[in-house]
């Protein structure tokens, strides 16, 4: 029996940002924290699932990896990370809330073309499709996500623990998360694959649709022959 995979979205992104991937649900993580995130997803999910969270999403994820591993098939995380935020970041969010507050047009604008490598941002409709995703956000839930995000708990020691086939992906010019956030959570999960996309920033789903579309259907094919 095929289980479904929940596909949960990233930091001012939506179901845009998963258009034309393996995946059969998709959610916009809304809540106050990183754990209401999760039990509003959970009471929606099935009794079987694999998750796959892209960014923030995947912070949601790992969150509910360790509210229910019993029912958990399979994982997968793209540009995301396992750690808490450091004093640093904490602050970095909460400037961006103020400029988000003061001025979202402006914030979008800069932050479609950090989301993207620099021969992404060369691509003028991949911009602006970036671009127009992050306006349909808008300041109030992209407030709410960086404020929940900032709040998160590290859950790095959750890895070694998460059972069946696990694919983490990234791309080699994120500018958002550091793609070696990516190789450490590789080597902690016992059953990763660690894919990682050249000349591809934070939304590989989007920058590199065929390697990205290509390295989740090898992950859903170790998930049906489990």
């Amino acid at each position: 029996m095929t289980v479904p995979v929940i596909a949960i979205c990233g930091i001012a992104t939506d179901e845009a940002s998963w258009q034309g991937m393996p995946v059969d649900r998709i959610f916009v993580p809304r809540g106050a924290s990183v754990e209401a995130m999760a039990e509003a997803i959970l009471a929606d999910l099935p009794a079987r699932f694999a998750l796959c969270g892209h960014s923030m999403g995947g912070y949601v994820a790992l969150e509910l990896a360790a509210r229910v591993p019993e029912r958990l098939t399979g994982f997968a995380m793209l540009s995301s990370a396992c750690t808490a935020d450091s004093d640093e970041a904490r602050a970095g969010r909460q400037a961006a809330i103020m400029r988000a507050r003061d001025d979202f047009g402006l914030l979008a604008d800069r932050l479609a073309r950090a989301m993207l490598s620099r021969t992404s941002r060369a691509d003028a409709g991949l911009l602006a499709d970036t671009h127009a995703m992050l306006l349909r956000c808008g300041a109030e839930r992209f407030a709410e996500q960086q404020a929940a995000a900032s709040t998160r708990v590290d859950r790095c020691g959750l890895l070694a623990g998460i059972a069946g086939p696990a694919l983490v992906l990234a791309g080699e010019d994120d500018a958002i998360v550091s793609p070696d956030r990516s190789r450490d959570m590789a080597a902690a999960l016992p059953d990763a694959v660690l894919h990682m996309i050249p000349v591809c920033g934070h939304v590989p789903q989007r920058e590199a649709p065929e390697a990205t579309h290509a390295a989740l259907m090898a992950w859903r094919d170790r998930l049906e022959t489990r």
